[in-house]
């Protein structure tokens, strides 16, 4: 995996997918695991469900052409 600058790093909350057409829609971004950890938690127990925590993996940036740039 790509070593990604701190500051282009963030975390978001979403709901599990039910199924292949399932929409996740996260809209808030954490500065930090623990914030996003902190917030998965209180959701699952607040809707009985499990959340999920994404992170950023890779950075696209304008004008790359080659894919194992992003990896």
């Amino acid at each position: 995996m790509a070593n990604i600058p701190h500051f282009d790093r963030f975390w978001m909350v979403c709901r599990k997918p039910t199924g292949p057409l399932s929409e996740t829609k996260p809209r808030t971004r954490y500065s930090s695991f623990e914030d996003a950890l902190n917030a998965a938690r209180k959701l699952a127990t607040e809707n009985e469900g499990q959340f999920y925590i994404l992170e950023t993996v890779a950075t696209a940036r304008p004008g790359e052409a080659r894919q194992e740039t992003l990896f």
